[in-house]
């Protein structure tokens, strides 16, 4: 099994591939607004250093949000036009999940935070391994001041992105102390896209998960939406 993944979900961009049990390639860059201009050379570098060809793909994952709505429509636009054009099928991957999925065991529960903007922040309670996680509480987006009245959350461990100090300090004062920082990374997208090769589609069928509708007009912040 063979999957190629891609996420632009945050400002890093990150490409992956998973070949039978194991990531045997993983290269991740903060780009920032640069995403669409260095993915594709990312793509090409994995494919190149792993001697592999589109062909050779079982499927393409790639993360759908929540996230950046720049950085979504980058990644999963490049995405399906290139499972369209080698005749592969897509698997949507949450960026949450991507988020969490490094450090599950089988035992903790994890709630992986993205910062939405407005003191608002993307969410959702994880459990289960890498190869094999589950979502408890499907993304969700609240004031960060309301996380902590959620029922049931107090035990769970919170991670956060790695280059999001705003995120740090939208959390200050609230009684939320992150216990884990993580990477959003392209071999994660790669191997939950091999764990979930039953949920693939066709390119044509994948739908981003924004939850919230993108600011518009003039001066609009173009980091996490």
């Amino acid at each position: 099994m063979k999957v190629l993944g891609i996420d632009c979900s945050a400002g890093w961009t990150g490409v992956g591939l998973f070949s039978e049990d194991a990531v045997i390639a993983d290269v991740n860059f903060f780009a920032g607004r640069k995403q669409s201009h260095l993915l594709p050379i990312l793509v090409e570098d994995v494919l190149k250093k792993t001697g592999l060809g589109l062909s050779s793909l079982d499927a393409v994952a790639v993360t759908v949000g929540p996230g950046s709505f720049t950085g979504i429509k980058v990644g999963l636009s490049y995405a399906c036009a290139l499972a369209e054009g080698a005749g592969k099928k897509v698997v949507p991957a949450c960026s949450l999940l991507a988020l969490a999925a490094p450090f599950l065991d089988g035992k903790s529960t994890l709630v992986p935070l993205i910062r939405a903007r407005k003191g608002q922040v993307y969410f959702s309670v994880i459990e289960g391994e890498a190869k094999c996680p589950f979502i408890i509480l499907p993304p969700d987006i609240l004031p960060v001041s309301r996380l902590t009245a959620m029922e049931g959350l107090n035990s769970t461990r919170f991670i956060l992105a790695v280059g999001d100090p705003r995120l740090h300090q939208d959390l200050a004062g609230t009684g939320i102390l992150p216990s884990l920082t993580g990477f959003f990374r392209g071999g994660t997208v790669a191997l939950l896209g091999a764990s979930s090769l039953d949920k693939a589609v066709d390119p044509g069928e994948v739908r981003a998960l924004y939850i919230r509708e993108p600011d518009t007009g003039p001066g609009r912040d173009e980091g996490i939406k």
